[in-house]
């Protein structure tokens, strides 16, 4: 009997977080017959109609879809509306995490546009200050958000991003045990300062303490990842922001550093980014270290 209720509660099944009225998610199983618009690191994303798209896959969370609806109800920001979200599981797929993972599925509204990082070089500079102008507005509206009295996701959840949940597969080091939520920056700072220096050996900790503890800093809402591919846009403005996955309270330097992480600077994107966005030069190096090494 008891192996029984055991093997009936490994069944997969989807469990319905959120749906709009009026609104039908389709199922795992007709999702897989669909050609996919994108497919990487184990999250796809694909055309459910004309003017709906689903994204999902075992590394995506509840959170993103509470996040963006969020976002839609208390700012004018461009973010897709959701439809539906639904998680589907559990599998046991010990190749992963030698536990039993959940797929997350998140219905919500096709942006009819194009990413910025494919637009940017064939834009000129008026528009390309319009489309900045746009985006200023973004950072200034997530900046009015009320309620960042810890460091972490929406409704006092985890840290989201990979920096303090990632693993050195070489040399098989957990880098942090806690994911948050902190109650304070210098909690969070001694997060992000323990991981970097479980990689980087020798007597470093006092500089890049240094590096991320130079003033006081406020706790603000942050998309964390305002990177080019995350930014859509449709004659000369911004359409969308999307990928929010990552987002959550976090300290003033946070989007800076993000955004920053720019590979070379092969155009003058950043440059552009500079106009619109308070610098945080010091903190930005320590959180782009130690990114180098986790990467």
């Amino acid at each position: 009997m008891a192996a029984s209720a055991i093997s009936m509660a490994k069944v997969p099944k989807v469990s319905i977080h959120f749906q709009k009225p009026g609104f039908t998610p389709t199922t795992p199983e007709e999702l897989e017959r669909l050609e996919p618009l994108y497919a990487a690191g184990g999250t796809r994303i694909k055309n459910f109609s004309p003017t709906v798209a689903v994204k999902y896959g075992s590394r995506l969370e509840v959170k993103e879809a509470t996040t963006m609806i969020f976002i839609a109800e208390h700012t004018s920001i461009p973010v897709p509306k959701v439809h539906a979200v639904y998680t589907y599981g559990p599998f046991d797929r010990p190749d992963f995490d030698a536990v039993d993972e959940y797929d997350t599925y998140i219905f919500m509204d096709y942006i009819d546009g194009e990413t910025l990082e494919k637009a940017w070089e064939n834009l000129d500079g008026q528009t390309k200050s319009s489309i900045m102008a746009d985006l200023k507005h973004c950072l200034e509206e997530l900046r009015s958000l009320q309620g960042g009295t810890y460091v972490g996701s929406l409704e006092y959840g985890p840290v989201m991003d990979q920096i303090v949940e990632w693993h050195n597969i070489n040399q098989d080091l957990k880098l942090t045990g806690s994911t948050g939520p902190f109650t304070s920056v210098k909690d969070f700072h001694d997060t992000v300062i323990d991981a970097y220096c479980k990689i980087r050996k020798g007597h470093v900790r006092p500089y890049i303490t240094g590096m991320l503890n130079t003033r006081e800093y406020g706790i603000v809402f942050t998309h964390a990842d305002l990177r080019p591919p995350n930014i859509m846009i449709k004659d000369g403005h911004i359409v969308g922001i999307i990928d929010w996955e990552m987002s959550g309270w976090y300290p003033e330097w946070w989007e800076f550093a993000k955004a920053f992480l720019i590979w070379k600077f092969p155009n003058d994107w950043g440059t552009y980014l500079l106009e619109i966005m308070k610098p945080y030069y010091l903190e930005a190096e320590a959180h782009a270290q130690l990114m180098q090494m986790l990467l």
